[in-house]
């Protein structure tokens, strides 16, 4: 058994500059340590319709806490009361020492950056040394720990410096995400409102859109108007002027999290870790970000790059999924291209499916049911460590990797739900490789995965529906044979594959003696009998997979080639099996059929029309023999 120590972390990745700076702290707090992290990862997102989807929450569902040595919960990425409080109660269950991040939960220590802190001091710093005293504040309506902080920072630093609070200047926007804010302050200078003297953001993503609205409207930042902003992403160091910010310490917070777990934690405890003011130049500072700038600007066509580069990347995974005709197929290509091809998934990774997923692929189901379990064991349906191709192995779910997954040091695992709507399909797990963060790749790619999948279970059906219509209007009810639409549809393009195969296709024609004596003499019902009667005998005398067609009312065709033929003597068989069936029906007349038979070889210019015909003059042949000796029989009968 595994003795090394586990650290799991429960995540929502949109804050991707958080969640990167903070596992980068964790990672760096856990070396020489001989500790691993396994970091469970999702992403919430609003479907078509408007509904929220949590199913990848269920990621969550495949962690036992028991087996860790310690839990970090990023409570307020993931921002789901009812999901959080689900948690909570396993966690606390298992007894573990366990550590929630920037908010706090019912018996677990709390870790939290003081956003308070920083964003006051970079607030009284605009006020004492820029002598500002109008400020806006701008935030989304998300109610997160984080923003509320900072907003009552902001309230704070008016009070303290006697500035009187306005809310008209209190701007609320849909989210706190750079479109929202760029159009919101587009619309304000289309309105010609007055600017204020500063815009407080509640991110700097906020900040930035600011920043852009102002410079096309060519207002000068800070002589017209500053900004500020929070979080201290990498673009705030590189704009032109350069954005005041505050540094949230997210890798501090991480290392200190390894930090405290280690140590021991108490479920009362609330700590912080302070947050720091940034001054640039969009506050008025003299801040100079030349070498930042020059940086940046190289790293926009290494970025622009891989971004291009993961689209095409996408691309081809769907064209897998749309492409591939068959389940074998599928897994084939889906093995070879992730062998050759993982730029973003890692040198070391396996994208694990539940062990009933084939079964799942060929389901003809409208829609899958909910299901938000993983099974008790998981199957890879690829697997790559160190670059090679891996066996497809089965594991436990319990396990989460591969024993050869594993190794010696402290190692940083990712894992990311599959799934499509509320069905789970099964995890992506990578090694020492957190690229999937950056950019949100990670959540464009498990729902590629997951809609590539539903792509080909939905064509699958539509196959599967489609072939059953064929075969529904193409049966012909009586007989149970085909109908003459089954000539067209099936037997035509069956022909010419024979052909393109090389192999000779094989006719036999079969036609029902005195059908009209028996319709005529004995009725309708047994002229039914009749056909159903030589249709059985057919349908059971020639191979499975030949065509069987009810050509006329008392006609039928087969069609079958060389390929399963031996030269049997269909035309005896059929005769014969004929002929045992009626030995113990009790008819009240004879039934008796004449058969012809006739082969096409692959390299003949006949079409199938010409050999139908060739055929049926064949089985005329012994039909006027069949009519010669009955009249014969008659005659001597009679004498």
């Amino acid at each position: 058994m595994d003795m090394k120590r586990r650290i799991a972390v429960l995540a929502c990745g949109w804050s991707t500059y958080f969640l990167k700076d903070f596992m980068l702290g964790m990672k760096k707090a856990v070396e020489g340590k001989d500790i691993d992290i396994y970091l469970f990862n999702t992403y919430n997102y609003d479907e078509y319709s408007g509904f929220p989807n949590y199913t990848g929450f269920s990621i969550y569902n495949i962690i036992k806490y028991e087996d860790f040595d310690g839990i970090v919960v990023l409570s307020d990425l993931i921002n789901n009361v009812r999901i959080l409080e689900r948690e909570r109660l396993r966690i606390l269950k298992a007894n573990k020492p366990v550590i929630s991040i920037n908010k706090k939960m019912e018996g677990i220590c709390c870790l939290k950056v003081d956003n308070y802190s920083g964003m006051y001091e970079v607030l009284d710093h605009m006020i004492k040394m820029h002598s500002v005293t109008d400020l806006a504040y701008v935030a989304g309506k998300e109610g997160s720990v984080d923003i509320t902080e900072r907003y009552k920072a902001y309230l704070a630093v008016l009070k303290d410096n006697n500035i009187t609070f306005d809310s008209q200047k209190v701007y609320s926007l849909q989210s706190c995400d750079y479109h929202c804010a760029y159009n919101f302050f587009k619309d304000y200078i289309k309105s010609g409102k007055k600017l204020p003297q500063a815009f407080v953001c509640a991110n700097d993503l906020l900040a930035m859109a600011i920043l852009k609205v102002a410079l096309e409207n060519k207002i000068k930042v800070p002589e017209q108007l500053k900004i500020i902003g929070f979080d201290d992403i990498l673009e705030t160091q590189c704009t032109k002027p350069s954005i005041t910010t505050v540094k949230n310490n997210a890798e501090l917070i991480g290392a200190e999290a390894v930090s405290r777990l280690l140590c021991g934690v108490n479920g009362s405890q609330v700590l912080k870790v302070k947050s720091t003011p940034v001054f640039r130049q969009s506050c008025g500072c003299g801040y100079s970000t030349t070498n930042e700038q020059n940086l940046f600007t190289l790293n926009i066509l290494d970025d622009a790059n891989k971004k291009e580069e993961f689209d095409r990347h996408m691309e081809i995974i769907g064209e897998i999924f749309t492409e591939a005709a068959d389940v074998f197929t599928l897994l084939t290509n889906i093995e070879n291209f992730f062998v050759k091809s993982h730029p973003f998934e890692g040198s070391d990774f396996c994208i694990f499916m539940k062990s009933d997923w084939t079964s799942v692929l060929i389901n003809s189901a409208e829609n899958l049911p909910q299901n938000l379990s993983y099974g008790a064991q998981v199957q890879a349906i690829c697997s790559v460590q160190n670059n090679q191709k891996y066996l497809r192995e089965m594991i436990p779910t319990s396990e989460l990797i591969p024993s050869k997954m594993k190794s010696e040091g402290s190692n940083l695992y990712l894992f990311l739900p599959v799934f499509h709507h509320s069905y789970v399909h099964g995890y992506f797990v990578t090694k020492n490789d957190l690229s999937m963060i950056d950019n949100r790749y990670g959540y464009m790619w498990s729902r590629n995965i997951g809609n590539g999948i539903e792509h080909f279970r939905k064509r699958n059906m539509f196959k599967q529906m489609s072939q059953q219509y064929l075969r529904l209007s193409t049966k012909d009810a009586l007989s149970g044979c085909l109908n003459r639409q089954g000539l067209e549809k099936l037997a035509k393009p069956f022909f010419a594959q024979n052909k393109k195969n090389g192999l000779t296709t094989v006719l036999f024609f079969v036609d029902i003696n005195k059908m009209k004596h028996i319709n005529d003499q004995f009725g309708h019902l047994h002229g039914d009998l009749a056909v159903k009667t030589v249709a059985a005998a057919v349908l059971e005398t020639v191979p499975k997979n030949w065509l069987s067609i009810r050509y006329g009312g008392d006609e039928f065709l087969v069609v079958g080639n060389s390929k399963n033929y031996n030269g049997e003597d269909y035309c005896s068989l059929i005769k014969k099996r004929l002929e045992s069936k009626t030995a113990v029906m009790h008819l009240p007349y004879k039934l008796s059929a004449s058969v012809g038979t006739y082969s096409v070889p692959a390299q003949s210019d006949l079409t199938l029309e010409q050999a139908v015909e060739n055929v049926d003059n064949i089985m005329y042949e012994q039909k006027q023999a069949f009519h010669k000796e009955d009249d014969k029989n008659k005659e001597d009968a009679h004498e």
